[in-house]
């Protein structure tokens, strides 16, 4: 599952990760794409917080972030 939060301000990517690893099943993976500086802490936070394995974390080419977490 993929996720473009691109553009959009925190608590925005976190929402739709929150609401993507609830509509998944245990071992999915998911892909966030993000912009929201704040973004770079609280998401890897919440997956240590809630036991879900951040596989991927790192800076776009252009400008954001993207992070793969396994649900």
């Amino acid at each position: 599952m993929r996720i473009d939060t691109r553009g959009k301000d925190c608590p925005i990517p976190l929402i739709e990760l929150k609401a993507a690893i609830q509509a998944s099943a245990k071992g999915e993976v998911i892909e966030v794409l993000f912009t929201c500086p704040e973004a770079v802490v609280n998401l890897p936070n919440y997956c240590q917080e809630n036991n879900h394995k951040v596989l991927e974390f790192e800076p776009l080419e252009k400008s954001g972030w993207r992070i793969v977490v396994e649900n």
